[in-house]
């Protein structure tokens, strides 16, 4: 009898801590809606709220901000969006090869989750500013394309800043119209031709055919892409 009171009271706090964490998941998800929606200077309290289905102590057992909410959202879709390139791209071994593949699979990404590309185009600079993971990895890569001499700038801070305001004006344009199926392969063009690789190099390096990047099935990602496969009128 007291093996089994022991272990129901085990039990419970995982019980407990596994229904928090789907509340706060919940709440993230809606967020990002509700951001991609009015942008990220609008109060999405009460929308989250009432989306999520929660009550409004609920949801600030949780978050005391709009700006924790943001932060929340863009550390969740960052990770997710890391982990899914990341996964693809690793086994890449030529580092300017691969960080070109990493920015042509980010903005394809972008681009195929418009709800996405909606909420990094609003957050901007705030998610830049975070220092996203999908880019922390890039300044080694820079680093030794610098060293072999494929790239001419020599300060790794000075080519992050050409990389990430090019990644943040591509987004921008994908979530405010209707850009070509190749323009991620456009832009990373232009942003290595920027560092001075050479134009047949640069040609190169965007013209071999992508890895499949996989979302996670309980991905923030994932989520973004059911939501909108809700809003899209079928054919």
């Amino acid at each position: 009898m007291s093996d089994t009171v022991s272990n129901t009271e085990d039990h419970r706090p995982r019980v407990a801590a596994q229904r928090r964490e789907r509340t706060r998941r919940r709440l993230i998800e809606s967020a990002l809606v509700a951001f991609s929606r009015h942008g990220i200077g609008v109060t999405v309290i009460p929308e989250v709220i009432a989306s999520a289905g929660v009550s409004q102590g609920s949801f600030y057992n949780y978050f005391r901000t709009n700006a924790e909410l943001l932060e929340a959202v863009g550390d969740a879709l960052n990770l997710d969006m890391f982990s899914s390139i990341e996964n693809a791209i690793g086994a890449i071994g030529d580092p300017l090869a691969r960080m070109s593949t990493g920015i042509r699979s980010y903005l394809h990404l972008v681009r195929s989750i418009p709800v996405v590309a909606q909420f990094l185009a609003g957050a901007g600079v705030a998610l830049v500013d975070k220092k996203s993971p999908v880019f922390d990895h890039f300044p080694a890569d820079l680093k030794a394309a610098v060293k072999s001499g494929r790239i001419s700038e020599a300060n790794v801070e000075v080519a992050m800043e050409l990389v990430a305001g090019a990644g943040l004006m591509a987004v921008h344009r994908i979530a405010k119209s209707k850009t070509p199926r190749d323009y991620p392969e456009r832009i990373t063009r232009a942003i290595l031709r920027s560092l001075a690789v050479p134009e047949q190099e640069a040609v190169a390096l965007t013209s071999t055919a992508l890895p499949k990047t996989a979302i996670e099935p309980e991905s923030l990602l994932e989520k973004a892409k059911d939501w909108q496969s809700l809003q899209t009128p079928s054919r």
